[in-house]
This record gives structure tokens, C-alpha cells and sequence, in this order.
């Protein structure tokens, strides 16, 4: 993970899969970051209402897409299987945010190591609080903040296959070249999904 998120933030934005595999294909052509969003705005890829949301949804899968290897990248938009890519963005996301990351780890997975196999509100808000006892900046947030970031991270969740509609953990299976890629990096990674590849 990127050693630049030193303190906790949170994503009040969705998994976005289908734009992530967009910006992903550009980059696999292109190589160049700039030339990618350059062509993601000027042909309004995205397919956004406005260039103001445009540069704002781009703004954040890059970011995201950032943390993942070129060969991570390539997996995304070549492999057969749709959970390559599903998987693939809760990785960016998690290496991106290291309050996902956390949450994934020792809420997520340690559910699911645990038999414990329904996600409640009270979990993320008990790992919240616990989280702003050490980070000021997750204090401060306001409650309207604090619900939104909560409704976020559960629709992320689902959006990658992590949990079902009624928030019921989902053991993953990861494809072999997806845990051969993430083995490359940092295998702690793997721990971000619920299953048994560590």
C-alpha cells in the first residue's frame, strides 16, 4: 500500500466497476497516465451528465487504479472471469483508503474466520468510533458523513461480491493468477478477502 495515507479517510464514493474497467483499458493501450484521462474527458467516456462530473468520477477511479500493478490492470479488463474485475477494484479501493482496508481485515474477514457470516450497522459504526479514538480527522466527521461513508462501504461490498443483498458474508474464490498477482505485491493483501488464502 501506498505509504502516503498515513491517517484514515473514508470513500463517499461506490465501487464503480463498470468506469474503473474503462479507465483501466485506456490505460492498458496508452501506458501514460495523462494521455488517459485526456482521452477519458475528451470522448466523455464515462458518460457523465456534465465535465464537472466527469473530471470528478475520473478523478477518483484513477486514483483508485493507481495502486494496482500494470499486470494487475491487464487482468482487469482481459480475464473471462467477472470477479476478476470485482476483485480487482475492492483491492484498488483498499490500497487507496486505509480505513477500508482496516474494515475489510478486522471486520470482514475476521466474520467470516470466525463463522460469523451477516455484516450488521453496528459493526461499522462500533469500528468507526473505535477507529476516531486514534484519528482526529475521523472525529470530526459529521454524522450525515458518518452515515453516508456507512451506506457507502456496504454498497461497495455488494458491488464487488463480498455480501449478498442482505449483507451476508460471501466466501470468495479468487482465480489463481488474481492470488499469483497479489502474492507479487503483498500477500497480506489477500486477507482483504473473506476465504482462506494466507
Amino acid at each position: 500500500m501506498s505509504d502516503t495515507k498515513n491517517k484514515l479517510s473514508l470513500t463517499l464514493r461506490p465501487a464503480m466497476i463498470h468506469e474503473s474497467r474503462i479507465v483501466a483499458e485506456q490505460y492498458n493501450v496508452l501506458k501514460d497516465w495523462k494521455l488517459v484521462r485526456d482521452e477519458v474527458l475528451t470522448n466523455n467516456l464515462l458518460q457523465a451528465r456534465t465535465e464537472s462530473t466527469s473530471r470528478t468520477m475520473y478523478g477518483e477511479v484513477s486514483k483508485r487504479l493507481k495502486n494496482l500493478t500494470d499486470d494487475e490492470l491487464s487482468l482487469m479488463t482481459t480475464s473471462d472471469l467477472d470477479a476478476d474485475a470485482k476483485h480487482l477494484v475492492w483491492l484498488a479501493i483498499c490500497r487507496q483508503y486505509l480505513f477500508t482496508y482496516q474494515f475489510a481485515i478486522e471486520v470482514v474477514s475476521e466474520h467470516f474466520s470466525k463463522s460469523r457470516f451477516k455484516l450488521y450497522a453496528e459493526d461499522y459504526v462500533a469500528f468507526l468510533n473505535a477507529k476516531a479514538e486514534w484519528h482526529s480527522n475521523l472525529d470530526n466527521i459529521t454524522q450525515q458523513s458518518r452515515y453516508k461513508a456507512q451506506q457507502i462501504m456496504f454498497k461497495m461490498l455488494a458491488e464487488c461480491g463480498l455480501v449478498n443483498k442482505d449483507k451476508e458474508l460471501l466466501h470468495q474464490s479468487l482465480s489463481p493468477q488474481l492470488i499469483e498477482l497479489i502474492q507479487l505485491t503483498n500477500i497480506d493483501d489477500l486477507r482483504i478477502f473473506p476465504g482462506e488464502y494466507v
